[in-house]
């Protein structure tokens, strides 16, 4: 089952010692937003989830498609005026004081699975670049858990610069490493520089 993105260390740091800032959402966003999903940052200073409109579904994150970073939770008082703590933003339009905590660091390691449609993501694989996929809000997701659906494309790991997603390792945990065939597995990814609002000295249009 998907779960988005998670972050397990950073390089610069180590998580436990908070890897996340929090950002403003804007009042009555009606998106849907998930543990795990992409942010972007909006041309009115807000930030949202990248490309969380319904229909939208881009294979990669790239230069034109560049990361504030991911989602880690929210706060927010919902359209019965109750103070929400959650794992999941519930969009309504008249949610107000929106906000999302953000693991924002360019340095951050993200644990990712793998689809494992078409090929399996495997040892030859690390150090490629590879795309995320089921980017939109139309994807399935586990409501309950409030985790994202993204994943990345086993079938896509390439030498290619403009994908947006460095493969680091294969989750080490005694399973997870000896996956074969098109089975799903666990993988480190590194958010490349140029996908990152804060990785790169070029600044991009927000969405």
């Amino acid at each position: 089952m998907a779960y988005g993105l998670r972050p397990v260390n950073m390089l610069s740091g180590g998580y436990e010692s908070g890897g996340f800032a929090e950002y403003r959402m804007v009042d009555g966003e009606t998106d849907d937003i998930f543990t795990g999903d992409f942010m972007n940052r909006e041309t009115n200073g807000y930030v949202a989830r990248l490309n969380g409109e319904t229909g939208i579904s881009p294979t990669t994150t790239n230069a034109s498609t560049v990361t504030l970073g991911v989602a880690m939770g929210f706060r927010y008082t919902d359209a019965d005026s109750n103070l929400k703590w959650s794992q999941k933003y519930v969009g309504h339009a008249s949610n107000v004081d929106c906000y999302v905590f953000v693991a924002d660091d360019p340095n951050q390691l993200f644990m990712v699975q793998a689809d494992g449609v078409g090929a399996t993501t495997d040892r030859a694989d690390m150090g490629m670049n590879i795309p995320a996929i089921n980017f939109d809000s139309a994807a399935a997701v586990t409501q309950n858990s409030g985790n994202s659906a993204m994943q990345v494309d086993s079938s896509a790991a390439a030498a290619t610069a403009a994908l947006g997603l460095r493969l680091i390792s294969i989750v080490q945990d005694g399973t997870n490493e000896v996956r074969s065939g098109t089975e799903t597995n666990n993988v480190i990814v590194k958010i490349n520089s140029a996908s990152h609002s804060y990785g790169t000295s070029v600044v991009v249009a927000p969405a």
